[in-house]
């Protein structure tokens, strides 16, 4: 497959499909799995190639011969920047290509990176929030490649892996969630911050030590150690509906008008902005006064005294949003 004729195809999990599809863009599930011996980043060039080459050949064998096989060494960066893009290759695997490889399913729901921390990471990617769907076709791809190689696996610790957060099941199981309405409302990163009692975590556009580009964040479990699959995905299931519930609620506030939430930060950010057009006499329904008075009765300990009692933060954020609104409409 050239790598510009992907740009004509569809990409299955990319399609508006699947529950909860309008907040959840995708599903992943990840398995890392090593052969025994040493890990790629131990690895020579004569002994990454040695491992490609099996690797590929028992992918054949196990269900993916019609698929796209890539050897990075091959692409130019612009290529592999592509795959990165495309949500198949990590940006890790991008960034060293010699004797790294990568299989594309022909709908690119299927996915292994040879070579990268592991010496196979092997994915299945689908549309909307399928996360049961997935895991159980990344697990018959599992079961097709164990048959014909020897995965490194303790039955004290689980599979092997050469990052001790991925050790016991290998897996990764992930969701990839638009959250602009949370984000417009500035609690994103309240909603987020209970991820971590349910042992999960957000990540940003593409995955681990990437950031947040267009409110996308990848949620998924932190470690696949101490759970087995089952409870990691059922703990991930409940998360994600919790907040998909949320951020539906943030968009219909914002549609109806209903009262939102505005954190002081933010609130201060906007005035800022408002601030520079007035000064730049550009037409705005508004006056530097106004703004000039809003910048100092935002403020935490003036909400207080308006309302006259101790405000909690939600309370606060509340009112701010209505004082705001109800200022800026009267000028």
């Amino acid at each position: 497959m050239q790598l510009h004729n992907m740009l004509r195809f569809k990409t299955a999990w990319a399609e508006a499909a699947g529950p909860q599809h309008d907040v959840v863009m995708s599903t992943r599930v990840r398995l890392a799995r090593n052969l025994r011996g040493p890990f790629p980043g131990h690895n020579g060039p004569h002994t990454l190639k040695k491992t490609l080459d099996h690797a590929f050949a028992a992918m054949k064998h196990a269900g993916l011969r019609n698929a796209a096989y890539f050897r990075l060494g091959d692409l130019d960066e612009t290529d592999r920047e592509f795959l990165v893009e495309r949500h198949l290759a990590s940006p890790l695997l991008a960034a060293r290509p010699h004797s790294r490889g990568l299989v594309v399913g022909s709908d690119e729901t299927h996915v292994v990176m040879v070579n990268e921390e592991d010496h196979l990471r092997l994915a299945v990617l689908l549309p909307g929030q399928q996360l049961r769907a997935a895991h159980a076709e990344v697990d018959r791809l599992d079961d097709g490649l164990s048959a014909v190689l020897d995965f490194a696996f303790r039955d004290d610790l689980g599979y092997l892996t050469a990052c001790p957060t991925n050790l016991g099941t290998g897996m990764r199981a992930s969701c990839l969630v638009h959250l602009p309405g949370l984000a417009m409302t500035g609690t994103v990163g309240k909603v987020l911050d209970g991820l971590g009692r349910a042992g999960l975590v957000a990540r940003g556009l593409y995955g681990e030590g990437t950031r947040v580009i267009g409110d996308f964040f990848q949620l998924s479990n932190a470690t696949g150690f101490g759970r087995t699959e089952g409870e990691i995905l059922a703990a991930l299931e409940k998360s994600v509906g919790a907040i998909t519930a949320r951020e539906n609620e943030a968009r219909s506030a914002l549609s109806s008008g209903a009262a939102r939430l505005l954190p002081f930060e933010e609130c201060q950010q906007h005035l800022s902005r408002l601030r520079l057009g007035l000064a730049m006499n550009w037409k705005i329904p508004s006056d530097l006064s106004v703004v000039n008075e809003l910048t100092l009765s935002t403020q935490p300990a003036h909400l207080d005294l308006l309302a006259q009692k101790a405000l909690s933060p939600l309370d606060r954020d509340a009112l701010r949003a209505s004082l705001v609104r109800r200022r800026l409409k009267a000028s």
